[in-house]
């Protein structure tokens, strides 16, 4: 699991160093490392990573050890991967019902909607969803689609 940990050290040498043992000692394994050395604020540098770790309860326990050590957390959350998506509704659509029931993990980027000039409406979605929930979001989307009695057309 992907995490971004931003901490700020103390501007002396070694402090780096020193935070680095709990990260790897807790199974982190880092991706990135940005030390802003010529921004220090009140006596602080900020050091901004993207650590690998095995599990959410080890990144909890760095920032534990981390803390006992006096290192500053400013930000620790994971990096959730996502793949932006465009679906299209043509036909009778309850919004209220594709939101719920097919876009329950995903979040509504954009919208737009025709001018209703027929009888069938047309929605086009612009979604954000999380890379592992992709297959699950596309086919709750076919679902509702489907018994909504409406045309869905979704990336391949």
């Amino acid at each position: 699991m992907k995490f971004d940990l931003t901490i700020g050290l103390a501007d002396r040498p070694g402090q780096l160093l020193k935070a680095l043992k709990p990260i790897a000692k807790n199974g982190g394994n880092i991706i990135s490392i940005i030390h802003e050395r010529e921004n220090p604020s009140a006596g602080f540098v900020p050091v901004s990573l993207v650590v690998d770790f095995p599990s959410r309860w080890n990144m909890q326990k760095t920032i534990d050890d981390l803390r006992k050590m006096e290192v500053t957390i400013i930000k620790a959350e994971e990096i959730v991967e996502t793949v932006h998506i465009t679906a299209i509704l043509v036909g009778k659509a309850d919004l209220k019902r594709v939101i719920q029931e097919g876009l329950r993990n995903a979040k509504i980027v954009g919208f737009e909607a025709s001018a209703l000039t027929s009888k069938d409406a047309c929605l086009k979605l612009e979604i954000e969803v999380p890379t592992d929930l992709l297959d699950e979001t596309l086919e709750n989307l076919r679902r509702v689609a489907e018994s909504e009695g409406s045309l869905i057309i979704l990336p391949i």
